[in-house]
């Protein structure tokens, strides 16, 4: 199984927060690990979100229910990145 890259967050806080919602639906999540600067604290650039890749769709729409329609994520395809 390979992870993927879903969305793009605009900060860390954002992206746990969004990591959060698709772990509570049952679908492991993490931060793409080079996104995220830990001996600088909190990134406050924008962070990408990885599920497995059977996974995208239903993490994306989990995102697209859940999340306030100004606070949407980029979504990211084999195309964008």
């Amino acid at each position: 199984m390979a992870w993927k890259v879903f969305a793009t967050a605009p900060d860390q806080l954002i992206g746990e927060s969004w990591c959060g919602l698709v772990e509570a639906a049952g679908i492991r999540c993490q931060l793409q690990p080079g996104d995220v600067v830990g001996f600088m604290g909190v990134s406050i650039f924008p962070v990408r979100l990885m599920v497995q890749s059977e996974d995208v769709e239903s993490a994306q729409a989990i995102l697209e229910n859940l999340v306030g329609e100004d606070e949407q994520p980029t979504t990211t395809t084999d195309e964008t990145r």
